[in-house]
């Protein structure tokens, strides 16, 4: 039968009604209550033996939970710099604790337990701190670089460089993981003498397959602290696990009390294997030490701003090396915070009494700086560890490099004899920082003492300035005494002889070291003892002027020290007044090998073959320390060469 023939208007109604047709039966079909919930299709089903296992793993491309049997599924898709924190289920009480980027996290460490952390796939690949490297972090990274060029050649530190590109590519990233302890367990028996407890343990997995990294568990990296701290570089892709983990100790009780820190900028704790620091001088109860120079800590000391003003870069702890509660947190900042002897004052919560005070000041050449440190309350006779660290962020404020750099140890003995007594500040030798001959009787603080130093170097310098107005220093260079040197240079070559003939260097009588020199043996102690007499030391050293007396008659009459030990002043002190001075001023010097020399002066420099080499010091001269910062070797003199020929010039003529 033939359709029949609809209008233009009817086809158009009979198309609009079928597809509201169609419309009416998709809506029927999708508001189905059939279709709503799954749960509801579930409860409705006949039950049927193989519907569990329709939902099992092998089934299901998901992550399961642990509850299995109640058929409880939990999805945790992993997506590259996506945090499943945030996109899949909350953390757990049993799961390891979340760690921050450059944000520290303080946990106590029972004996055989492990702490768990996580730093997670967000962080991981998050973004890397904004504000500038510290210059210490800066130096750190030129440090590491050097050593290796050191170790290498060019092509090596170039690989180094070209490997470090690669470990922060777009594939993986370097994670720095950092461990300090602050606390650690005390031995059960008090009286049995302090030994540290074991160290703690790093256990580092970047596995899915070992997300509680611990002892006996695999694949894992694994290291453990050194005094007190540790350090574990990885490379990561994505969730970084870790486990602190503390020894069974049978002879100790309590826990660690560990700092955990990870970042992805640069390690946030450090040690640094150098002292950075060297040990000036001590006597019998307090010590001078100088950091190597701060600017290269604190930026804002480079520009030559007033010291007054500037921060200082560096903190010093000090503690004695009879074994003590430091021991085993010595290269830890929070340990040292927490344990140390002697530290400056704001360090320790509570803390009342500073030991130790802190000053800005240039060196010899009044370009570089240094910060010093004086350490008070000290006991004679003893040795004692002085550590120099760079403090912590206080606020835990998310800093590259917040938890503090430490740096290794530098020991120092305090002297026995209360009769030599450290100096600082003068007003004329300012250079002079060091122990001079005392009397804590007559002089019993130093300023007292200061003063009759001060008054009699001011009053004797004028001898030379008299003379020096006798030579043609402003004049033209036809008629200047030397074309080669000035009166400038003269004055202050002069001036630091005089020094330090002037306030010798004092260390105790019992010392052995034979470049020192015996003096005033025949006197009594400023305590009223005296030198037995029938030993072969009193009777060798009271044979001489030397041996009886001390360099200037100031000491014997006003300061009357007693018996002590001179560190002589180094040879080419008195070269190079004679190099740099007129003739007519008459100033000569004695030369080694004859008459005075050795009760005078110590060769500070040995003739080789072809060169000058420095022995150990074991003579004195301004701004001498007993140690080297970082134990650098110290340069030769400008104008050693000229010194040493005039020496042999003078050897050779007489």
């Amino acid at each position: 039968m033939p359709f029949p023939k609809l209008s233009p208007l009817q086809s158009r109604v009979a198309a609009s009604l079928g597809a509201s047709i169609c419309l009416l039966l998709l809506y029927l079909a999708f508001a189905s209550p059939h279709f709503a919930y799954a749960t509801d299709v579930v409860s409705t089903l006949p039950e049927d033996h193989n519907h569990d296992r329709l939902l099992a793993g092998p089934f299901l491309d998901v992550e399961l939970g642990s509850n299995l049997d109640s058929g409880e599924l939990s999805y945790s898709p992993d997506f590259l710099g996506v945090d499943r924190g945030i996109i899949g289920r909350a953390p757990t009480s049993n799961e390891p604790i979340p760690l921050i980027n450059n944000v520290r996290q303080a946990d106590n460490v029972p004996m055989g337990s492990v702490v768990s952390y996580v730093f997670t796939n967000s962080s991981v690949w998050g973004n890397k701190s904004t504000a500038p490297l510290t210059p210490a972090m800066i130096r750190r990274q030129l440090l590491v670089e050097r050593h290796a060029m050191q170790k290498g050649t060019d092509q090596k530190m170039e690989t180094i460089r070209e490997l470090k590109k690669r470990q922060n590519s777009a594939s993986n990233r370097t994670v720095y993981i950092t461990v300090t302890a602050c606390d650690q367990p005390a031995p059960i028996d008090p009286n049995g003498g302090f030994s540290p407890p074991p160290q703690l343990e790093i256990y580092v997995s970047v596995s899915e397959d070992n997300k509680v990294p611990g002892p006996n568990k695999s694949p894992q990296t694994t290291t453990e602290l050194d005094r007190g701290f540790g350090m574990v570089e990885v490379n990561a892709t994505s969730n970084v696990y870790i486990g602190v983990y503390g020894k069974n100790a049978t002879a100790y009780q309590g826990v660690w009390n560990a700092e955990i820190a990870v970042s992805i900028d640069a390690p946030y704790h450090y040690y640094h294997d150098n002292e950075n620091m060297a040990f000036v001088d001590s006597d019998s109860s307090s010590a001078y030490l100088s950091a190597d120079d701060p600017s290269v800590y604190n930026g804002d000391l480079s520009d030559g701003d007033n010291l007054a003003r500037a921060s200082k870069p560096y903190v010093l702890f000090a503690s004695s090396t009879t074994p003590s509660t430091i021991y085993g947190l010595q290269n830890s900042a929070c340990g040292l915070a927490t344990k140390a002897q002697f530290m400056p004052d704001g360090i320790r919560p509570g803390q009342v009494v500073s030991n130790v005070q802190t000053w800005l000041t240039r060196k010899r050449d009044g370009l570089v700086p240094e910060q010093r440190f004086s350490v008070s309350g000290l006991a004679p006779g003893t040795t004692y560890d002085a550590i120099l660290a760079i403090p912590r962020d206080p606020n835990n404020s998310g800093t590259v490099g917040g938890g503090g750099q430490v740096f290794k140890r530098q020991t120092f003995s305090t002297l026995s004899d209360s009769n030599c007594a450290l100096v600082t500040n003068l007003t004329f030798c300012e250079g002079i920082t060091y122990s001079v001959p005392s009397n804590p009787n007559l002089f019993p603080n130093e300023t007292a003492l200061r003063a009759v130093y001060d008054n009699y170097t001011i009053t004797n310098f004028k001898y030379f300035e008299n003379a020096m107005m006798q030579i043609p220093c402003n004049t033209t260079s036809s008629a200047q005494y030397s074309l080669a040197t000035s009166c400038d240079n003269c004055t202050k070559a002069y001036k630091d002889w005089f020094c330090a003939v002037s306030l010798p260097r004092c260390t105790d009588f019992t010392k052995q070291d034979a470049f020192l020199q015996i003096r005033n043996v025949g006197s009594a102690f400023w305590n009223g003892t005296s030198l037995p007499t029938d030993t072969p030391t009193f009777k060798l050293a009271n044979r001489t002027a030397a041996g009886r007396s001390s360099r200037n008659s100031l000491i014997d009459q006003v300061i009357q020290p007693g018996p002590y030990k001179e560190l002589l002043p180094c040879d080419d002190l008195c070269y190079n007044v004679v190099r740099n001075c007129p003739a007519a001023i008459g100033f000569s010097c004695p030369l080694p090998g004859f008459v005075g020399f050795d009760t005078s002066y110590t060769q500070r420099f040995n003739l080789s073959a072809d060169r000058a080499i420095m022995v150990p010091p074991q003579c004195n001269y301004p701004g001498a320390s007993q140690t080297n910062a970082g134990n650098a070797i110290s340069p030769l003199p400008s104008g050693l060469l000229g010194i040493l020929s005039v020496s042999l010039l003078a050897t050779l003529l007489m």
